[in-house]
């Protein structure tokens, strides 16, 4: 089937979608206990289209976070919206959008799209991969690990875009019969996706949790989180790199020693790199100094744009579709809060049983599901408010756990914007991805698992 032909069955497709899933979400209000607060009843039909719109995509993820919000405001606001009942106020779903982690991923994508501009990033990985290009294993461990440390600073869309822009020219010179190609060209997406895992700003399902952990006093800071989460990073990517040097072995013979030429970094450049390299430093002192993390990237942010580094394409240029999606995410967790919901759920005897390793094990498994087949940041969103409300001792244990393991889904070309970006090079097929990816993730489900009762507690006050 052609692009073309897909979109069209696609577009087909839509209006009934649509329809069912207003069905599904009528007939849940209806088949809800009549004990039930009327506004936990509505806002499980506002749940379970997100749910739905998000799984499907039937609209793109951003309309959904719109259409969440704005139904969230007639039917949940007594003041400023048409809920006929309670005290809530419209503001409150309004203002995630301003959170600190909707700021601190702003100056994010502001300090990537910087360093993306003036070239830093493929400065510096010419400059790490010249000197092992003509040594296939180093190789494959230098393209991977700069793709993750690229990844724990910038979208990993991006991250992945370059880096196989970097590599294209070395995988002209190897013959599509062979192996290696391979390896290099999966070194890419797994990078990019267990590099996400390494900062809060890495990938949005880190945000989401960081907002949860915040909203519900727990103290945790951007140190703390690299302390949890470079450690499994740093384990997954030998494991990674291991499987793929395992399942596809380079020849003795090849040498890739020619990367060409790349551009010198210029003046704004190098004030690029050093913003960058304060705000890092600035992030991983800000439990000594107090600054927030939000007015880290805020400051960054300030100085990118007011020195011209920046310009207004430049700002207009990033993924705000991102930063509308998260603040869907966000507003939909204080919905099941304020009315509610979340407080009935954790209620039911279901959830009384379940606990501990079993609890862990259930919220892994339902994370790395959802995001094969689904944006991971739409199914933090889902899961995450959930996660934390069954229980409360576990609670921030469970918001950690949920958002790295929906960086773990790692088995399909359709799983993440990488891998995606990967297979659309045509030299890596679909059962490579599923064999290597699938391995990968299914071993980080169980490195993730082993290792949350140890480490977690660690930074975090529990």
């Amino acid at each position: 089937m052609t692009h073309a032909e897909n979109r069209q069955s696609q577009a087909r497709r839509r209006p009934w979608i649509v329809l069912g899933a207003t069905i599904v979400a009528i007939a849940s209000y209806f088949a809800l206990p009549a004990e039930m607060d009327e506004l936990s009843r509505r806002m499980v039909v506002i749940f379970v289209l997100a749910a739905v719109f998000w799984a499907t995509e039937v609209i793109p993820l951003y309309a959904t976070s719109f259409c969440v919000i704005g139904l969230q405001v007639l039917l949940l606001a007594q003041h400023g919206g048409l809920a006929g009942r309670g005290d809530l106020s419209f503001g409150e779903f309004f203002e995630p959008f301003a959170s600190s982690i909707i700021i601190l991923f702003l100056g994010g994508f502001l300090l990537a799209r910087a360093v993306s501009k003036h070239h830093i990033d493929s400065a510096i990985a010419a400059k790490v991969l010249r000197p092992v290009a003509h040594k296939p294993v180093l190789l494959l461990f230098a393209v991977m690990g700069l793709t993750a440390f690229f990844s724990m600073w910038m979208s990993n869309t991006a991250t992945t875009a370059m880096m196989i822009a970097i590599i294209m020219p070395l995988l002209k010179r190897i013959p599509e019969s062979a192996n290696f190609a391979r390896a290099l060209i999966l070194a890419v997406p797994l990078g990019a996706n267990i590099g996400g895992l390494g900062t809060p700003i890495g990938t949005p399902p880190n945000a989401v949790a960081m907002a949860a952990l915040r909203r519900a006093d727990f103290d945790i800071t951007f140190l703390d989180w690299m302390l949890i989460a470079v450690p499994l990073e740093i384990g997954l990517l030998a494991i990674a790199g291991g499987l793929l040097i395992l399942f596809y072995p380079p020849g003795r013979e090849l040498d890739l020693s020619d990367l060409g030429e790349r551009e010198p970094i210029t003046a704004r450049g190098w004030l690029t790199l050093g913003v960058l390299g304060a705000a890092i430093v600035l992030w991983l002192t800000s439990g000594w100094h107090g600054v927030a993390d939000a007015v880290i990237a805020l400051l960054a942010a300030a100085v990118l744009t007011a020195f011209s580094i920046l310009d207004r394409r430049d700002v207009d240029s990033i993924d705000w579709n991102i930063l509308i999606l998260m603040w869907g995410g966000l507003s939909l967790g204080v919905g099941m809060e304020a009315t509610g919901l979340v407080s009935y759920v954790v209620e039911q005897p279901i959830f009384a049983d379940v606990t501990g390793f079993m609890l862990a094990l259930a919220v892994v498994v339902l994370a790395v599901g959802l995001s094969t087949f689904m944006s991971n940041t739409a199914a933090a969103n889902l899961i995450i408010p959930m996660a934390m409300a069954i229980s409360v001792a576990e609670g921030g244990k469970l918001a950690i756990l949920t958002a790295l393991a929906c960086s773990l889904a790692m088995a399909l070309p359709v799983s993440t914007p990488p891998n995606a970006i990967a297979f659309s090079t045509g030299r890596l097929p679909a059962r490579s991805l599923l064999w290597v990816g699938g391995t990968i993730s299914v071993l980080a489900m169980i490195a993730l698992l082993l290792g949350y009762q140890f480490m977690i507690p660690l930074f975090l006050e529990l």
